[in-house]
């Protein structure tokens, strides 16, 4: 094997003792000795994978035995709302601990005015005849997490996972496996190894399918240590604060109690494996599960960031293999904590999983990946900070030649890239403590915790629009700004250096952070806020102290039009800027980056497939240059680079040519890739910003149309002129429905239809304006979809809850339409000149019968950003 991997330039292999008889056969050790020790001679690279398959911590199940008390643990909670009337709830499995009835007002709960319903459970449900009103009823259970976990659903093996919350379990995990590991190989590690890999732990409270009740992670000694961190008791009374909207104190609760949980996993599990690596002379690696929502985040580690933090070589789990569809932005996340921590080494798992595993049951034919897609996969993941790639291909249809010309590829290109240290002037705030106080538990995935998901939709759109304009960046925490010293219009962490900072969504970070983003703009920093402004600090919801500070910021306007539907803009007398831009137009920022500082790579034409990142590596600047298209590319390339420069070709290990301009005429092929080097890079000049040059968005009236409705079979629905509402003196419709069965899948839409296909090939955004009534609950979001003659339906999500009241503007950028999945198309994108209809409404949602959902919208209207 090893002889055979060698021919085929891989470079090392991941390894772990055998399966059979796991960590307890001397045999077995002994053979793993040897190969480990015949590998190191032939020279390969090797990581040391902690687990029996996945996920990590169990240890094949020898953790757990002889301990079920540390098993994970969680708080399942069963709810409903009623107007009045009979209310009956099936309890979850496992101890009550609450059931209670609350008042709903403003579409909040007061936890100090609450009914206990403890005498109305018998044989396992709650039975409560409620007054006429609006009550919100919840019963809370603790109980072991498991069914409809990733320890139940995942594809290795389906056992009892450890709580990551309580440090016995992994103290045991790290006994039995990293210190056999030493027995059998010695102290020193790092002889053999160049990491080691801990695979998908987690909390398990998130549900991978549906399931008739929400969890929370809880372990039995949480409330000790909730409060020996925060200095106040978790009450039992208000727990419910963290599973709906209990007004300004629920926002506390909900912030310390998600900190409470960040801190226990990042130390507990995180913590204690990398101790005993260090003792044992190796980084420790690993990726967690389910990178790519950060919603998901929250449920499952508390605060992510702090726990990749804790990973000496931080690592993701590329599971596609069509470059489109790579999560770049899942590399770059734990690239940049690994760039604010000092590590060189950033691994990705990356194979052609979603292309051949087929589910029993599943027709579809297997996908076979060429050898350009898996080279532009690479790019993509080399591109956005990994340096070192494990394959889990299945490498269909791959011959001898190919394999070794995607290996040599690789290594070339994580050789030229590992090591020193990015060169950005753009930081994007991994949004931790907003969607703490947003987050509430769900059935299935995420989807209950509709305000978290807007926060997500704002993070990816900017994420995007960022790296499809050629504008790298890294992703920073509420640490990192602390620790950052504003200094001539800059952050400085370390050798890192940002000069613009953006906030997507972000209006909760302690109070150090707003003070040191304070600063930062007072020094002449730009600080760019999207879809909300500074409101709540680690103590306060809202705090006067952050409204004001916003306002410093922001302009003295702020707390009259802010959040509003018009970007502003305040220059203070440093050159200092505040931006706020309003939810949906995250595609704006390129433009407005492009007014007020110069691209570290200017790229012509500029709408271009190049993504280019730039790091100082002894002494010299490196430029990695790809084609993330699968067409050829040619066009002209301007770095920010002084001095004599050299063009690297990754396809043959050879100098293409020398340079001596830092502008270059550069020939890509389909998923190509350059490198070029330079002795020195300046920094990128930072341009003065006036009010005239903003962009601007002008609205455009669509042609007046009445729309019919489009709903399910199980949706009463009316649609009316709604004559007491008018929108900037536009017709207001309203969809009122009924829901008459429960749990089964709604939907309703208003359907704008054009007799005369529309063009929106200049547009580059969709503006809606929509309605919500008081106290309305559902857990969905508005929905858009554009019909293409002849063609599929598109769809994009809002990020506006359907339980946000009042009128709101919603900003769809045209970009953000995608396919729906259950829709066919034949080229598979949306042609903008030929668009049929218009709809809005909510869909793909499971509620009560008897349940009224109402909104009201206006005609859809396009968005043009000028000044571009």
């Amino acid at each position: 094997m090893i002889n055979r991997f060698r021919d085929l330039d891989f470079g090392g292999v991941v390894c772990n003792v055998s399966f059979d008889q796991y960590l307890e056969s001397e045999p077995k050790w002994q053979a793993f000795v040897n190969a480990v020790k015949s590998a190191r001679d032939a020279g390969f690279a090797m990581w040391l994978y902690d687990e029996r398959g996945y996920p990590s911590g169990n240890a094949g199940g020898i953790t757990l035995r002889d301990h079920p008390e540390w098993q994970a643990y969680g708080l399942l909670i069963a709810d409903t709302r009623s107007p009045g009337g009979l209310v009956t709830l099936t309890l979850p499995p496992g101890k009550l601990i609450l059931a209670n009835a609350f008042a709903v007002k403003d579409n909040r709960i007061d936890l100090s005015d609450k009914i206990d319903l403890a005498s109305r459970i018998a044989d396992g449900a709650l039975s409560w005849q409620a007054p006429s009103g609006n009550w919100y009823v919840m019963a809370i259970t603790e109980s072991t997490l498991y069914e409809g976990t990733h320890a139940d659903s995942n594809l290795y093996a389906k056992i009892p996972y450890i709580n990551l919350l309580m440090p016995e379990p992994t103290a045991r995990f790290v006994d039995v496996t990293y210190d056999n590991y030493a027995k059998y190989l010695g102290p020193d590690l790092s002889q053999y190894f160049m990491a080691s890999f801990t695979d998908e732990p987690s909390l398990m409270s998130l549900f991978l399918r549906p399931m008739p009740y929400r969890p929370l992670p809880w372990s039995p000694g949480f409330s000790a240590e909730f409060q020996k961190r925060r200095g106040y008791p978790l009450k039992t009374e208000n727990l419910p604060a963290l599973v709906t909207n209990a007004g300004p104190a629920g926002a506390k609760i909900r912030y310390d109690y998600w900190q409470t949980v960040g801190d226990l996993v990042s130390e507990n599990y995180f913590g204690q494996i990398r101790t005993r690596c260090r003792q044992y002379h190796i980084p420790s690696g690993g990726h967690l599960l389910l990178e790519e929502g950060i919603v998901g985040h929250v449920t499952l580690y508390g605060d992510f960031f702090q726990c990749i933090r804790h990973l000496d070589a931080p690592s993701i789990d590329c599971l596609t293999s069509i470059p489109a569809e790579v999560p770049w932005y899942v590399a770059r996340l734990l690239s940049s904590a690994g760039e604010l921590e000092g590590r060189p080494l950033i691994m990705s798992e990356t194979s052609d999983h979603s292309q051949v595993y087929r589910p029993q049951g599943d027709q579809r034919s297997k996908q076979v990946v060429t050898e350009a897609q898996i080279r532009g996969t690479c790019n993509r993941l080399i591109v956005s900070g990994v340096n070192c790639i494990t394959s889990y291909y299945s490498f269909a249809e791959l011959k001898d030649d190919q394999y070794r010309r995607l290996n040599q590829w690789v290594g070339r290109c994580c050789a030229s890239l590992r090591g020193g240290h990015q060169v950005i002037d753009i930081a994007v705030v991994y949004p931790t403590e907003t969607l703490w106080t947003r987050f509430e538990p769900s059935r299935h995935w995420t989807s209950g915790a509709k305000d978290a998901l807007a926060i997500e939709k704002i993070y990816r759109n900017i994420s995007e629009s960022l790296f499809t304009s050629q504008r790298d960046f890294t992703f920073i925490d509420s640490q990192a700004i602390q620790d950052a010293t504003a200094q001539d219009s800059a952050f400085i962490h370390g050798p890192l250096k940002w000069r613009v900072i953006i906030l997507p969504g972000v209006d909760t970070l302690p109070q150090a952070a707003w003070d040191k983003l304070a600063r930062f703009v007072q020094q002449g920093g730009v600080l760019i806020a999207l879809g909300a402004l500074p409101a709540n600090n680690e103590t306060e919801f809202p705090s006067r102290r952050i409204k004001a500070l916003a306002r410093e910021i922001f302009g003295q306007s702020a707390p009259d039009t802010l959040p509003g539907h018009t970007p502003q803009c305040h220059i203070n007398d440093r050159g200092g800027v505040g931006l706020f831009l309003p939810n949906g137009l995250e595609g704006m920022v390129p433009q407005l980056l492009n007014q007020l500082l110069e691209p570290d790579t200017r790229v012509s034409p500029a709408q271009s497939p190049i993504r280019v990142t730039h790091r100082r590596i002894d002494d010299h600047d490196i430029y990695f240059t790809i084609n993330d298209s699968d067409q050829p590319w040619q066009g002209e390339l301007t770095f920010a680079a002084t001095g004599p420069g050299e063009h690297w070709n990754p396809a043959t290990g050879a100098l293409e040519s020398s340079l001596s301009a830092n502008s270059v005429s550069l020939k890509l092929e389909s998923y190509g890739a350059a490198i070029f080097r330079f002795t020195s890079a300046r920094a990128p000049k930072r341009y003065p910003l006036s009010q005239d040059s903003m962009p601007t968005i002008t609205l455009k009236s669509l042609p007046q149309t009445k729309p019919t409705m489009g709903h399910g079979e199980f949706v009463k629905a009316q649609l009316t002129s709604d004559i007491n509402r008018v929108s900037d003196n536009a017709s207001v419709w309203q969809a009122a429905a009924t829901l008459t069965k429960s749990d089964v899948d709604t939907h309703l839409f208003l359907v704008f239809h054009y007799d005369q296909p529309l063009d929106l090939s200049d547009a580059d955004c969709l503006a809606i304006d929509t309605h919500i009534p008081e106290n309305q609950a559902t857990p969905s979001q508005i929905l858009v979809i554009i019909h293409e003659t002849g063609g599929g339906d598109f769809l994009a999500s809002s990020g506006r809850s359907m339980s946000q009241s009042g009128w709101d503007r919603t900003y769809l950028p045209i970009a953000s339409f995608n396919l729906a999945g259950w829709s066919k198309d034949a080229n598979g994108l949306l042609d903008l000149d030929k668009i049929a209809d218009i709809r809005v409404g909510w869909g793909g949602y499971f509620g009560k019968e008897n349940e009224s959902i109402q909104f009201s919208t206006t005609q859809p209207r396009s968005g043009v950003i000028t000044g571009k």
